[in-house]
């Protein structure tokens, strides 16, 4: 059950979400939390269910191809996501419980997500294993390899000869960084470095990084992999590519150095000594990084050369500079549209975030990597809303990488194989998938009658409790009584995430129970104090009047809002009903243009509103733009 519509808390998040939530302490009094979020339109329209460990939220999504996979979300951000942006009631039980049984569960889950996630990226590897092997077989037309951190220097490569140094492009700090090598390990040690990478890149083979028919996977224990084929030959192409960057003394690409020469981003004397020092400690690292023993060590050489060309130029002049922790693709998918009513609220989320991070100028405390990603991070983000456009347009924020990662085009290297090792090599990878796939279908496999996102949760918790059973004697059922208070099995009509929570409060140990309420309501019960109570009710019953809601691109068309009134729901259910019918109707004659959008949309408003006509309510309308802020995450008990 994914969250959908979320482009800007995305974005917002990487920046650095935690920053704001000073208000989320972790709680470490020995309890979890059962949290229910009812339905809406979208995405887990039948509600959703997750448990929060202080502040760390777990909970299953559907993902392609048809798994139930976990997830770990820091706790006011899922909040944000479901309880603001998809404007949805969080309803929580907050469940006492001994320090131990606390651990256990809590390790439980987390132990669950690290094995899912090893065994999602064994399937992956597997994928590239097979597109490697194929674009060997087919040279003259195999997509290029993106490599990770090359985009800060070039746009496209190919691992021959090293690279001439072109004219009024050669780096200074790359300059200075060769010759230190050079004075460190001797003339011809990075000839030597590059001659062994190329000579490694060429004894690759096709071996896989797991055998499923002798490996088959379990949800409770580790897979003992090696490096995949396709790992192994990219790490040694990123390898050969940043030492000719180094040997060719290149200068990052303009574009992929970020810098605004205002007063926001002047920096002051110690702010200049502060990168100044972390500046010669990178440089240190860098000499040290020749003699690494980890195989893909040119990643960190590329950052760590486009960081040093970046520190360089904020240090001479004045202007924080950093690289550009955006994706370079124009064209992103998941790209954010600021509009000109939101601009103003992004500045200002982005500005104090930036604040925050660089505080870190100032401290007396030695800037490390961490502190110095987090200024990139943030920085980033602002430099974005900063960029030249027209009066009135939209603005468009890329999605920011969690590490500085901006890739470059590399060929595909031939390798000294026989055709027929590679044909064999690509039929087998395809059968690994294909039993591989099968067997996580076998354990993680998404039903929704008796595997969704509910009875996972209850399926861990009664595994753990299994686990910490006093006597061999004690049922499961007695232990849950002695550990939780009650017992709740993962079957029947518990697969219901509204009756699983019913279940909970007459079962488990509760020591109070609390209501997180929807964005929407929160700013009806703000205008109550602006305005009589029946005036806002009036205005904030349908679309058309609301000064809180602005229709998306997100939601069905509709008009009334009918979570508000019961007994009007019917008849006011059958005019959203009209117009999610006109929606549909008119989709289909747009189709040609908009890609059935209109009428997928018009579809699910017909959905979401037959059951008004039944006094039940399921749309509740979103706020996919909203910004995040620290003041909206106060619980309501009740």
């Amino acid at each position: 059950m994914p969250v959908a519509g979320l482009k800007f808390a995305k974005w917002a998040l990487t920046l650095g979400y935690c920053l704001w939530v000073a208000v989320a302490e972790a709680d470490q009094s020995h309890h979890f939390e059962f949290l229910y979020i009812d339905a809406n339109e979208g995405s887990a329209s039948g509600g959703h269910a997750a448990i929060k460990f202080d502040r760390q939220v777990f909970h299953f999504q559907h993902v392609e191809p048809g798994l139930l996979r976990l997830y770990r979300n820091d706790a006011a951000a899922f909040e944000f996501a479901y309880g603001f942006q998809e404007n949805r009631n969080i309803y929580g039980h907050r469940i006492e419980v001994s320090e131990d049984f606390f651990q256990a569960l809590r390790d439980t889950f987390s132990r669950r997500l690290l094995i899912q996630n090893q065994q999602l990226s064994l399937l992956q590897a597997l994928h590239d294993d097979q597109a490697l092997v194929s674009g060997l077989q087919h040279l003259g037309s195999a997509p290029p390899l993106p490599i990770k951190g090359l985009g800060y220097f070039l746009t496209q490569y190919r691992a021959t000869e090293a690279l001439p140094i072109e004219a009024g492009n050669s780096s200074q700090a790359l300059q200075q960084l060769h010759e230190a090598i050079v004075n460190e390990y001797g003339e011809d040690f990075l000839v030597a470095k590059r001659q062994q990478a190329w000579q490694t890149l060429q004894a690759l083979k096709p071996e896989v990084a797991v055998n499923p028919t002798v490996n088959e996977p379990s949800d409770t224990r580790f897979t003992a992999t090696n490096s995949s084929f396709a790992e192994r030959y990219h790490n040694q192409l990123l390898n050969l590519a940043a030492l000719d960057v180094l040997q060719a003394r290149l200068s990052p690409r303009s574009e992929s150095l970020l810098q605004i020469p205002e007063t926001a981003f002047r920096l002051n004397p110690t702010q200049r000594a502060k990168l100044q020092d972390f500046r010669q400690r990178l440089f240190a690292d860098l000499i040290r990084l020749m003699q690494s023993q980890r195989s893909d060590w040119g990643y960190p050489l590329l950052v760590g050369m486009a960081r040093l060309h970046a520190l360089d130029h904020a240090i001479a002049s004045g202007y924080l500079s950093v690289l550009d922790r955006s994706r370079a693709e124009n064209d992103d998918p998941q790209a954010t549209i600021i509009d000109e009513d939101n601009l103003p609220a992004a500045l200002q989320y982005s500005q104090e975030l930036f604040a925050a991070t660089s505080k870190q100028l100032d401290s007396p405390i030695a800037l490390d990597e961490v502190a110095y990603s987090e200024l990139e991070l943030s920085a980033t983000a602002l430099m974005q809303l900063h960029k030249p456009r027209d009066d009135q347009q939209s603005l468009k924020l890329l999605p920011l990488t969690t590490t500085p990662s901006r890739p470059a085009a590399a060929e595909l290297i031939g390798l000294p194989l026989p055709i027929n090792e590679l044909a064999y090599a690509q039929n087998s990878v395809a059968q690994q998938i294909e039993t591989y796939q099968n067997q996580l279908q076998s354990l993680y496999g998404y039903n929704l009658l008796n595997r969704n996102c509910v009875t996972e949760i209850f399926r861990l918790i009664n595994q753990t409790i299994s686990d910490m059973s006093a006597t061999a004697e004690e049922s499961k059922s007695q232990a849950s009584q002695r550990l939780l208070g009650g017992y709740v099995d993962e079957d029947d009509l518990n697969m219901i995430p509204f009756v699983a929570y019913d279940q909970i409060g007459n079962a488990y140990r509760l020591s109070t129970s609390f209501q997180r309420r929807p964005y929407r309501e929160r700013q009806r019960q703000l205008r109550y104090r602006q305005m009589p109570q029946w005036q806002v009710d009036l205005q904030e019953s349908n679309t058309l009047s609301s000064r809180i809601y602005k229709w998306n691109g997100d939601d069905a068309a509709f008009l009334f809002f009918t979570q508000d009134q019961l007994w009007p729901r019917p008849l006011q259910g059958g005019l959203n009903l009209a117009i999610a019918g006109s929606q549909g109707l008119y989709g289909l004659f747009s189709w040609p243009w908009d890609d059935g959008d209109n009428l997928r949309k018009g579809l699910k408003g017909i959905i979401v509103s037959l059951p008004e006509l039944l006094f039940f309510n399921i749309r509740k309308g979103s706020f996919p733009g909203l910004l995040p802020e620290a003041s909206i995450y106060q619980p309501e008990a009740f």
